[in-house]
């Protein structure tokens, strides 16, 4: 997902729920706020790429999200029991694709 040229984050859609991957705990969670973007708002740009391309952007570092805008979602993040680390996602989202 992207503001532009600023990409933001890497994101699966797993039927109707959205995840996006935090690079604070390395897993991916799922984002209300993505999802009402993706399904609804459409504010903001999406591209398609591969599981491939997801895991080389990870891999590569993303930057950080915004600590201070982002405080209390990065609390509840870091406390998700629901966490799912990038293979689990990217097992569902191939998965999926069949």
């Amino acid at each position: 997902m992207r503001d532009g040229e600023r990409l933001l984050w890497v994101v699966a859609v797993v039927g109707e729920d959205v995840y996006g991957f935090v690079p604070e705990t390395g897993n991916f969670h799922r984002n209300e706020g993505l999802r009402g973007d993706f399904f609804v708002e459409q504010e903001l740009q999406y591209e398609q790429i591969t599981v491939s391309r997801a895991k080389a952007l990870i891999e590569a570092g993303l930057d950080p999200l915004d600590p201070d805008v982002m405080a209390d979602h990065l609390t509840e993040w870091r406390a998700d029991p629901k966490a799912f680390v990038p293979e689990q996602v990217f097992a569902t989202v191939v998965a999926d694709l069949r």
